[in-house]
């Protein structure tokens, strides 16, 4: 048996965010596994004792995150930890625990983002901060989650440059298997459960019994384009189509994030062009209710600007139309909204492409083509929960151990710059790489 400490800046309340929600999703896989007896406790920002029961069902338990739950936390046997946790609280970065580093968020990259309406010297040091907090766990970590496609590639080369892809790593295992683990965001394997009421049509205004309504899952953040949808909407309903556009999450359940200048910008565009009667904006569903929502929705839509954080993203949102059985329409460039094209059960569109994404959009009016796109959705979907993406966890839990290039007395290579050049340009000669004598001639 281990003790396995989670810890997650997040808030973990009737309303979660992406992170806390892995995070629970974990400890449930981790407490319940059956081939161990893992005492489980997770740690956040804050935690709403009202859902506490519900979220736990008595299997972990859980806490909020403070300096002295961090230091009783360092003691564990296994620490997984996301963020800046590892700088925040340095007591888990110094415990002798292995320390798996959840990485499925490249958040450095989103801060790129972000912090761009910040003055010079404020977004230099937040930016600073983000890649010194990447950094701490990339040197601390003995296990590190992707979520697989390009996205390893980004954190096999991050772990190669911080020098963790090494002599004692690779000769553990050679395609880094016991460094690195694949581990994607995952769904409830149980269908999602209609409201015993209608929670959008009719009830919300303007949006009429029978529009088609487009679903815009999670946050508005900067490197997102509501623009976009908002726009394509509009040209839909000026044809005289009943389509009505929902926002579901434009004020974050961590009020040290609350409503983003993304979501302000975004209803000012919708003010602006005075179209509030074919767009809502709801604060944020609570996570027991997003069944509800979902399965009265009709069609998933998500668009985000052209930048560096797309290609590695794991846009957690999508998975909600897999989910529900609906089709969605994104903007393409991920790994996941990819599959989601490919398989059939959505429709990628160029960034920024205000009529691609209306075409598409007028596709999935007719209701027997948006059937089609919901089967392969809910086909897809069976390879996409948690129970599936979180098995290799499980898994390594279970005989948890260092890396071995962190265990107590293991020596790294040497870092005197003109000792390793000349280690290398041996190396290079003796491999045939390099003449040694003068260079030949052509």
């Amino acid at each position: 048996m281990s003790i396995i400490a989670i810890l997650t800046g997040e808030v973990i309340g009737e309303r979660l965010a992406g992170p806390a929600i892995r995070a629970i999703a974990m400890a449930r896989a981790l407490a319940n596994d059956p081939g161990s007896q893992h005492e489980v406790i997770l740690l956040a920002a804050s935690v709403d004792d009202g859902v506490v029961e519900q979220v736990s069902n008595g299997a972990f338990r859980l806490g909020m995150l403070s300096n002295e739950t961090a230091e009783a936390a360092s003691h564990s046997e296994i620490i997984i930890v996301q963020g800046d946790l590892l700088d925040r609280y340095p007591a888990l970065a110094t415990s002798d625990a292995c320390v798996i580093a959840d990485l499925y968020d490249p958040y450095h990259l989103e801060v790129l983002e972000q912090s761009a309406s910040l003055a010079p010297e404020r977004r230099r040091a937040t930016i600073a901060a983000s890649v010194s907090a990447i950094g701490s766990l990339l040197e601390r970590g003995d296990l590190f989650l992707d979520v697989g496609g390009r996205q390893r590639d980004l954190w096999t080369g991050a772990l190669a440059s911080a020098g963790r892809v090494n002599e004692f790593t690779y000769g553990d295992s050679p395609d880094l298997s016991r460094l690195m683990l694949t581990v994607p965001f995952g769904l409830n394997a149980q269908a999602p459960e209609p409201a015993t009421s209608e929670v959008l049509r009719g009830l919300r205004e303007g949006v009429g019994r029978k529009d088609i309504i487009l679903w815009w899952g999670g946050g508005i953040y900067p490197w997102f384009d509501p623009e976009t949808v908002i726009s394509a909407t509009a040209s839909l309903a000026a044809e005289g189509h009943p389509v009505h556009l929902v926002f579901a999450g434009s004020r974050h359940p961590n009020p040290d994030v609350g409503e983003t200048p993304a979501a302000r910008a975004a209803r000012d565009f919708v003010n602006e062009n005075a179209l509030n009667e074919i767009v809502t904006f709801l604060d944020w569903v609570p996570f027991a209710d997003l069944g509800g929502y979902l399965l009265e929705a009709d069609v998933m839509v998500s668009a985000h600007r052209d930048h560096v954080e797309t290609r590695y993203s794991y846009r957690t949102r999508l998975l909600d139309g897999l989910w529900a059985g609906r089709p969605t329409v994104a903007t393409g460039g991920d790994d996941l909204m990819s599959s989601i094209a490919a398989a059939g059960a959505g429709i990628a569109i160029a960034p920024g492409d205000v009529d691609g994404f209306a075409n598409a959009l007028r596709v999935l009016l007719d209701e027997s083509t948006r059937e089609r796109f919901s089967s392969c959705a809910l086909a897809q979907a069976k390879g996409h929960t948690w129970e599936v993406a979180l098995a290799p966890l499980v898994e390594w839990c279970r005989t948890a151990r260092r890396a071995p290039d962190l265990v107590s007395g293991v020596m790294l290579a040497p870092k005197n710059p003109s000792a390793l050049r000349r280690s290398i340009g041996s190396l290079a000669r003796r491999m045939g790489l390099r003449n040694k004598g003068k260079s030949a001639t052509r």
